[in-house]
């Protein structure tokens, strides 16, 4: 290090040290100028402050111990082979999206937690939400494996109020350029990451997403990314105003059949089987039925749906599974 250097290195100190200096005061001052009651306002609010805080920190632990737990502790026994179809008989061949990792998290992690998945949505959203939250992590590891053990502890032991963080292999984000320089621009084999960004690297694998950084190829991919991440974990509407309310239903119902003829134009029966398949019952005896399951069976009566061929009721799970009863 030249003399130059560290006269410069001493200047920047210098005026590093000046300028905490002249925050600290600030804030002295403005305090000083507080009344008791003030004072007092900003007290509470300090402790609400921590307690939230305290509660992400927790939040954002428990979230990476979640996924862990699922995709190693009980890898043997998560029911994998919901995933797989005819075609597909390998889980590690699922190619994913968005609703399949939705399935993933209903017919894997749900049942996995013994939790019928129609309900626990409506009776507790926030559990359900969890598990929506880790589905992605939880598949990662299950198909790449990348989570390492030093001394068989898979996480960090940090010191202070700070989430823990979960070891992992960096030999894929490696192999992108700029995957490498956004998430591990030094190049190491392994690094610990934290919840947030373990999800960001997950969903690069799993869901395909591109940097952020980057303009999609596609508009519609870009604006739909964004509806899906701010509707990802919710069931209800935004807003108790009833002429908002009003209008985000509308707009829910105009582009949801414009998606519909979009779906039909390309010939996307299959997708548009999974879509009916949600919207319709699967439960009764008798068949689908052309009601969701929420509707009051005491004002609407129920209409089964059969093959026109052999006249036998439609009955099925999944997409698939409807157009091969309505082939047969």
């Amino acid at each position: 290090m030249t003399k130059k250097t560290i006269m410069d290195k001493v200047i920047e100190n210098k005026k590093e040290e000046e300028k905490t200096s002249l925050i600290q005061n600030e804030l002295k001052s403005f305090s000083n100028n507080l009344n008791q009651s003030q004072k007092k306002l900003v007290k509470d609010q300090e402790e609400l402050i921590s307690i939230a805080s305290d509660s992400e920190v927790k939040s954002q632990t428990t979230n990476l111990e979640i996924a862990y737990n699922f995709s190693n502790k009980m890898r043997d026994f998560l029911p994998l082979k919901n995933m797989t179809t005819d075609d597909i008989r390998n889980f590690k061949d699922v190619e994913f999206n968005n609703a399949l990792l939705k399935k993933f998290t209903n017919v894997v992690l749900c049942q996995t937690m013994n939790k019928n998945w129609d309900t626990i949505q409506a009776n507790d959203e926030y559990y359900y939400n969890v598990l929506r939250r880790v589905a992605v992590c939880v598949v990662f590891d299950l198909k790449y494996q990348v989570i390492r053990h030093v001394d068989k502890n898979a996480f960090s032991d940090p010191v202070g109020r700070r989430p823990k963080q979960l070891y992992i292999s960096m030999t894929m984000v490696n192999k992108n350029d700029d995957l490498k320089k956004k998430y591990n621009p030094k190049g190491e084999p392994f690094k610990y990451v934290g919840f947030e960004e373990y999800t960001s690297i997950a969903k690069q694998f799993i869901l395909g997403e591109s940097d952020n950084s980057k303009e999609y190829t596609s508009k519609l991919v870009k604006l739909l990314r964004a509806l899906d991440d701010y509707t990802g974990e919710a069931i209800n509407f935004d807003t108790i105003s009833t002429e908002i309310k009003k209008e985000e239903i509308e707009l829910v119902q105009t582009l949801s059949c414009r998606f519909m003829s979009m779906l039909d134009n390309d010939h996307q029966f299959k997708t548009i089987a999974d879509i009916k398949l949600f919207t319709d019952d699967d439960k009764e005896e008798n068949g689908l039925i052309n009601f969701h399951k929420y509707y009051d069976k005491k004002k609407y009566q129920a209409v089964s749906f059969v093959n026109v061929q052999n006249k036998l009721p439609l009955k099925a799970s999944y997409g698939e599974d409807l157009l091969k009863q309505l082939k047969a």
